[in-house]
């Protein structure tokens, strides 16, 4: 029984070591053209709460989808979102339809 956990135990952790976090490249500036609101995770999977933006908040964010912009709300390695989800964690990603951002050019 103690081999079968302590190879139990190897293989999480080896699994774990594996997994690698894909970063996706926010590389353009939005500017909101009309007010919006959605609701997000917080505290992990445990809470949620509303987000809402007005006229003239910018972000940065991709489209991914068409006639969808993925925006980063929350920075990937904020003193929020460090290590496992927490009681004060939030989503980092937000889809928000294109009809409500403009493209900032540069």
């Amino acid at each position: 029984m103690k081999t079968i956990c302590n190879i139990s135990l190897a293989l999480i952790v080896i699994l774990s070591l594996g997994c690698s976090k894909e970063e996706l490249k926010m590389d353009q500036s939005f500017i909101f053209l009309k007010p919006y609101c959605a609701t997000i995770t917080v505290g992990g999977f445990v809470g949620l709460s509303e987000k809402c933006f007005i006229i003239g908040d910018t972000v940065v964010g991709q489209e991914l989808n068409v006639g969808k912009i993925t925006i980063r709300i929350a920075p990937p390695n904020s003193f929020r979102n460090d290590g496992l989800a927490n009681s004060s964690s939030f989503q980092e990603f937000l889809d928000v339809p294109s009809e409500y951002l403009k493209v900032i050019k540069k």
